[in-house]
């Protein structure tokens, strides 16, 4: 479970993705994770909620080849890049601040639960765990500023 929220993969969103919520306890946007080595972005998709990885600080693993999405349990779906997936999906409010949902991790190809509640304009708490919330990780995203922005507008890299 380590591994889900150190690779909590995450995002080819435009600046303007950016900008605050547009209401209290809404939580799209872009949001860098807590190691600032991913970002996601969360957006509509459908009636629900979804996240989308949109950069990564390393998109190359140590072959030097795109990092693509080894560990899925659908063999049809690992040869996908990591950067550009989506990893939570089916986020359904739960509460004034809080959303729930699922959480994919790429570097297990397993699906955990995940609630995610935001703390403020720029903090989101994301809780992944098994069974019950007690039995998980949390890690605290910030939304992407200006500065991270424009990284982020770099995308996922070059094609291979």
């Amino acid at each position: 479970l380590s591994g889900l929220l150190a690779v909590f993969l995450v995002l080819a969103a435009a600046s303007s993705a950016a900008s605050s919520p547009a209401s209290p306890g809404d939580p799209r946007g872009v949001w860098m994770t807590e190691d600032e080595r991913a970002a996601l972005t969360i957006s509509e998709c459908g009636d629900r909620l979804c996240g989308r990885i949109v950069w990564l600080e390393n998109t190359r693993g140590p072959s030097g080849t795109l990092r693509r999405d080894e560990e899925n349990p659908d063999p049809a779906k690992r040869s996908e890049q990591i950067c550009g997936l989506v990893v939570i999906t089916d986020l359904e409010r739960s509460g004034t601040d809080t959303w729930e949902g699922s959480v994919y991790n790429p570097q297990d190809g397993k699906t955990y639960s995940g609630r995610i509640t935001v703390l403020s304009d720029t903090a989101l708490q994301v809780r992944a765990y098994v069974g019950l919330p007690f039995f998980g990780r949390s890690q605290i995203w910030t939304r992407a500023d200006s500065a991270a922005a424009r990284r982020i507008d770099e995308g996922c890299g070059e094609p291979e």
